[in-house]
């Protein structure tokens, strides 16, 4: 009996030992990611009753527990499971309406597999579900290949799906070396799956011509994916003759940080003539965020004979602008003639939803103005 007593607390302090090595080597059962039913309107419903379970460090082992049921007067026939290396198992059932499995499968590495269950039914009802041995995420954009002239601006979508329904944080990131003169930006860089992101790309006319590849990451190194960016050359210049009219734009300054607070601000857009160029001068803004607004206090610019005329650039944002610096293009046209210039707007700071800044000031003001009201009441009714 004291050899025996001895024997089982041994075997109790190793195991401690064990599954506090586990747990300190970071190989707790992961959880987040896994779906725990699948679709409530399917005849057959399958689900995971708890996240994969870690039973064994190395190779690493996992334990499964999945539940099926069908409709009243149907029974589940089978459960078929895809572990997501190539096993898979068939598990039969006979007259029961909801069933229950437990599985445990040794992998031969760390890798983030997927494992599918499938339950039919007797009728011939099928529903599956899925569950990531970790929470993973899927990586995509479009189109996958854009064109632009130097100078000039473009964009691809980015999207970041989920696995199994399951939720993971993710870093967006481009890992690229930027062509000389260019310049991204990605809105939003990070977010819980899913979500969707903008990789905005601005190219300056001294962008060598050629074909770039970007790499897309998230999660450093976690998933990629990679687009095209194909600089061409600027068109050729038009031949006038000597002292042909023309003009250039200017901004100042070239960037500004703005909050809800301080909203509106502005630069100063300038044309400036040369040659005796007289004639109207059209602005336009593009690049501009949702809950942004850009106008000009004067559109269209005519400036005098080789002289200069200027245009007040209002940037407005409301709360529900997002965080962030925004490269903001203004493109002035004449004619045959085109000039663009880009400043930066960096968002700061926040205001409370559905209140504008304005409002609040004005409930503070009168909040004041009745305090000293029922300040004067209560000692005009003291000296009384």
């Amino acid at each position: 009996m004291f050899l025996k007593a001895i024997h089982s607390a041994s075997t109790a302090i190793i195991a401690i030992i064990i599954l506090s090595s586990v747990i300190s080597m970071g190989y707790a059962a992961p959880e987040r990611g896994f779906t725990i039913h699948a679709d409530g309107s399917q005849v057959v419903q399958v689900w995971f009753d708890a996240p994969p379970q870690l039973t064994v460090l190395y190779p690493p082992a996992y334990s499964f527990n999945v539940a099926a049921k069908t409709s009243t007067g149907l029974w589940i026939t089978s459960l078929h499971w895809d572990f997501g290396d190539g096993s898979t198992k068939d598990v039969v059932f006979c007259c029961q309406s909801q069933v229950d499995d437990v599985q445990n499968h040794i992998y031969k590495d760390q890798a983030n597999y997927i494992i599918t269950v499938t339950a039919c039914d007797n009728a011939g009802n099928c529903s599956d579900v899925c569950v990531s041995l970790k929470p993973d995420f899927t990586l995509s954009a479009s189109p996958s290949s854009q064109s632009v002239v130097q100078g000039q601006r473009t964009t691809y979508d980015v999207t970041v799906g989920s696995v199994c329904g399951g939720q993971a944080e993710v870093n967006l990131g481009v890992s690229s070396s930027p062509p000389p003169g260019v310049t991204w930006n990605l809105n939003a860089n990070s977010g819980n799956t899913p979500f969707s992101s903008v990789l905005t790309v601005q190219t300056t006319p001294s962008t060598p011509v050629g074909s770039y590849t970007l790499t897309i990451t998230g999660n450093a190194t976690i998933h990629t994916t990679m687009v095209t960016l194909d600089v061409t050359s600027l068109p050729p210049i038009k031949v006038c003759p000597p002292l042909c009219p023309n003009f250039t734009l200017s901004i100042n300054p070239t960037s500004l940080q703005i909050s809800p607070e301080s909203s509106p601000m502005s630069v100063v857009a300038t044309i400036q003539s040369w040659n005796n160029f007289s004639s109207p001068v059209l602005l336009a803004s593009s690049g501009v965020p949702a809950g942004m607004s850009v106008s000009f206090s004067t559109n269209p610019l005519t400036p005098s004979p080789s002289a200069a005329a200027t245009s007040e650039v209002v940037i407005s944002i409301t709360c529900s602008a997002v965080a962030n610096t925004y490269p903001i293009q203004i493109t002035a046209t004449s004619g045959s003639i085109t000039r663009q210039e880009t400043f930066g707007v960096t968002v700061t700071g926040g205001c409370i939803p559905g209140f504008p800044v304005e409002s609040i000031l004005a409930g503070l003001g009168v909040g004041i103005l009745a305090l000293g009201y029922i300040k004067r009441t209560r000692r005009t009714k003291v000296l009384a």
